[in-house]
């Protein structure tokens, strides 16, 4: 994809934004889940927003309606891209542009993370903190995941990984019950990551 083919639903957002599509899009999976974002975007009527906040420090936050505010304090190049990469997920998860609090979102965003930077010879990093037990949640799932299929390589060890993975993420303060994440039912399934590759 190159820089001028920025779908157009990409068009007025920042321009250091902008480069970081760029960079997203020089992978295959990157540049499906682009795509796929814009599709999203385009089929619930609304346009991406990207709004530097300047009291977040090295976040990014999506709020819905292709909305997402962020900081780059502090952040490198390899963690902007994986992180943009997180939000398009949300964005493309959402069709008619609404956020929802399911934490299976999560996982599936930071599923397709991994890959991403798998891809893009990039350090994977999610919610680090004075470990990395989300992250080898995650790795472990990635192993029942055919990314060029888009399907699970074993149902029920996919199922199991997926249910951990979801356990662990439910410990973090991000996203607690009080902040209205819940978890669905099971069986746990991932839609936007079929089809990127």
């Amino acid at each position: 994809m190159k820089k001028k083919e920025l779908p157009a639903e990409f068009q007025n957002v920042p321009q250091e934004i902008k480069e970081v599509l760029f960079g997203i899009s020089e992978t295959k999976i990157g540049e499906g889940l682009l795509r796929r974002a814009a599709e999203a975007l385009r089929n619930s009527g609304v346009t991406a927003t990207f709004v530097n906040r300047l009291n977040l420090r090295h976040e990014f936050r999506y709020q819905g309606d292709g909305r997402v505010e962020y900081n780059f304090v502090d952040m490198s190049t390899d963690e902007v891209l994986q992180l943009v990469f997180h939000e398009l997920i949300h964005m493309a998860q959402e069709p008619k542009g609404e956020l929802s609090y399911y934490l299976e979102n999560e996982i599936e965003a930071y599923l397709g993370q991994y890959f991403y930077c798998g891809m893009a010879n990039k350090e994977f990093k999610a919610l680090r903190g004075r470990d990395r037990n989300f992250e080898k949640k995650i790795e472990k799932l990635a192993k029942f995941f055919d990314i060029y299929t888009g399907k699970p390589t074993n149902e029920s060890m996919f199922q199991n990984a997926f249910l951990i993975a979801l356990g662990e993420i439910g410990l973090h303060p991000l996203y607690s019950s009080s902040l209205g994440w819940r978890m669905g039912p099971p069986p746990y399934a991932v839609c936007i990551l079929s089809g990127l590759m």
